[in-house]
């Protein structure tokens, strides 16, 4: 559509050249007729020397608009081209902008996950440290009750032991006590035994085991000759004897006659 208004424009303006060329040369002419009358061959060939000129004179106008027109078709073509190229360097700026933008993005993304990474690793490093130092707090406090346990444990065997030498001790003072006792006892028993035993008629050495039972209180409820003297009358007259001296002299504390075990003792008896 540029090209045919170019055109047109050209047409209408090598017209408008030729109509005033034709003008000019009337003009010309007319002044020249009432100037000087000239003959007729030479108005002739005037006129035909005009068309030359008017020819020529179209020619080279007409060679002007070609030449316009090229240089407008250059200068279209030129601004084609540019408009191309800035086309064409906008839609680089626009793929190297989006292509830095998705660069960016990526990076961004990329620093974004290499800072969670770090994150996560920072707090996993934290759990492990956590976990480590309830780890070693747990282990502080177990070793601790241990220790605590271990010298309750030995005070206790310290305490235990203690008590166990003191009992020991008592007893031991106790059995010492006792065996005293016992000798004393038995003593007294023996004298009352003797003092009711009939020696007369025996001969002398003679000596015998008796197994006496008692009750607290001292009443004698059994006798028996656990080991012989060999002589019948005189383990018969020892038994006689220790039923004779109930109630025996025994401790009237029946926790006492308990533990010295007077209820069943034997008796060595031997007068002589």
């Amino acid at each position: 559509m540029f090209s045919r208004l170019t055109f047109k424009s050209s047409l209408l303006s090598i017209l408008l050249h030729v109509a005033a060329v034709l003008l000019l040369v009337l003009s010309f002419d007319f002044t020249s007729r009432q100037v000087k009358p000239a003959p007729q061959v030479n108005a002739v060939e005037a006129v035909t020397v005009d068309s030359a000129q008017v020819e020529k004179e179209l020619q080279r106008l007409k060679e002007l608009e070609d030449a316009k027109e090229q240089e407008k078709l250059e200068k279209q073509r030129l601004l084609e081209r540019q408009a191309r190229e800035a086309e064409t360097k906008r839609k680089t700026e626009e793929q190297r902008l989006a292509d830095l933008k998705k660069k960016k993005e990526q990076e961004q993304k990329a620093l974004e996950a290499e800072q969670k990474k770090v994150a996560e690793k920072k707090k996993e490093q934290e759990e492990l440290e956590r976990k480590r130092k309830a780890e070693a707090e747990k282990q502080r406090q177990d070793e601790e009750a241990k220790k605590k346990a271990e010298a309750e444990q030995k005070k206790r065997k310290e305490e235990e032991a203690a008590r166990q030498k003191q009992v020991a001790e008592q007893q031991a003072a106790q059995a010492r006590a006792d065996q005293s006792l016992m000798q004393g006892v038995i003593a007294n028993i023996y004298q009352d035994v003797r003092n009711n035993f009939n020696i007369s008629g025996l001969p002398p050495g003679l000596e015998c085991v008796l197994l006496v039972r008692t009750v607290p209180g001292g009443e004698v409820v059994g006798v028996q000759i656990s080991k012989s003297s060999g002589n019948e009358i005189f383990d018969r007259r020892a038994h006689d004897a220790v039923q004779k001296a109930s109630p025996l002299p025994l401790p009237a504390d029946s926790a006492t006659f308990e533990r010295l075990g007077l209820r069943q003792f034997n008796l060595r008896f031997k007068p002589q």
